[in-house]
């Protein structure tokens, strides 16, 4: 069993044309398995050849250049649009911002777009969405910023709560406010049921690391003290939440309530449902293995 879940993870990130470190692959197995069962399993695959590690990836078949073209293009891809993210993490109300996705697997095309995941402050959400939406239309780069999944700071924990959600919170790529990606961890508990061998800590990769610097948040600290501002900003944003949620049930009517998810502090905006994508490839990764001599 362990051999195969081992050699299914690994092929996982084939399947994007990715490669997991022996640290990601151990993390993201579905099974639990002590550390040191680990590194002896692996080195067991490695020494039949079946396993070959090359620069800290994982790879199961020759994907190398595949793998590390997708790694150039996804760096690539950030330093183009760092400053447009550098303006973002500026914005009023913006807490916590992360890559996901491809993204954070550095397993982008081309031309791909960016994957955001943003935490607003309480009561803010949709106001923040608005802007950030009109700030993306403003520079033309609407196509780019994919920014379509938020919560504010009082809905951490996922309304989704499998394999998929666990693999793209464990794997996020905090870009600012590092230490509040240990706060989304902890409102999350249930992840460690799904990834029995992830540990409660996020990885950061200073490459990636935005400042969002010392600005002013309207409805906070000083401003706080007009309660007729603040009212009116909470009114705001509940009414700009109901018109959007009326907008995309009428839109979207086979997505709404799936892949897109509204609240007043949630904002899933996936009209593609990426729940089951992966149990999908761990089970054509299965068939293809019962095919080889690996197992």
């Amino acid at each position: 069993m362990y051999i195969r879940e081992i050699l299914a993870t690994i092929n996982l990130a084939h399947h994007f044309d990715s490669a997991f470190t022996p640290e990601q692959a151990y993390r993201f197995l579905r099974v639990a398995m002590a550390r040191d069962h680990f590194r002896q399993k692996l080195a067991e695959l490695k020494q039949a050849g079946l396993v070959e590690e090359t620069d800290g990836a994982l790879f199961t078949r020759n994907l190398q250049a595949q793998y590390r073209r997708k790694q150039e293009w996804s760096r690539a891809l950030f330093q183009r649009h760092r400053g447009y993210l550098r303006l973002i993490a500026k914005l009023p109300w913006i807490k916590f911002a992360a890559l996901t996705g491809a993204n954070a697997f550095e397993s982008c095309a081309d031309q791909d777009d960016i994957d955001l995941f943003l935490v607003t402050r309480k009561n803010r959400l949709w106001i923040s969405y608005v802007l950030l939406v009109l700030y993306s239309k403003l520079i033309r780069k609407r196509h780019i910023l994919c920014i379509n999944y938020l919560v504010d700071e009082k809905n951490l924990c996922a309304t989704r709560q499998d394999y998929y959600t666990a693999v793209q919170i464990v794997q996020m790529v905090p870009l600012l406010n590092h230490e509040f990606a240990q706060k989304i961890l902890a409102g999350n508990r249930w992840i460690f049921e799904v990834l029995p061998n992830a540990e409660a800590e996020v990885i950061s990769d200073e490459s990636y690391h935005l400042d969002n610097g010392h600005h002013a948040v309207p409805g906070s600290d000083k401003q706080q003290r007009s309660q007729e501002t603040h009212l009116f900003l909470d009114r705001l944003n509940r009414f700009i939440y109901r018109r959007y949620a009326r907008h995309l049930a009428q839109k979207y009517p086979g997505q709404f309530g799936e892949g897109i998810v509204l609240t007043e502090g949630l904002a899933k905006l996936n009209r593609v449902d990426h729940r089951d994508i992966y149990e999908e490839i761990y089970q054509k990764i299965y068939r293809e293995l019962e095919t080889t001599d690996a197992l």
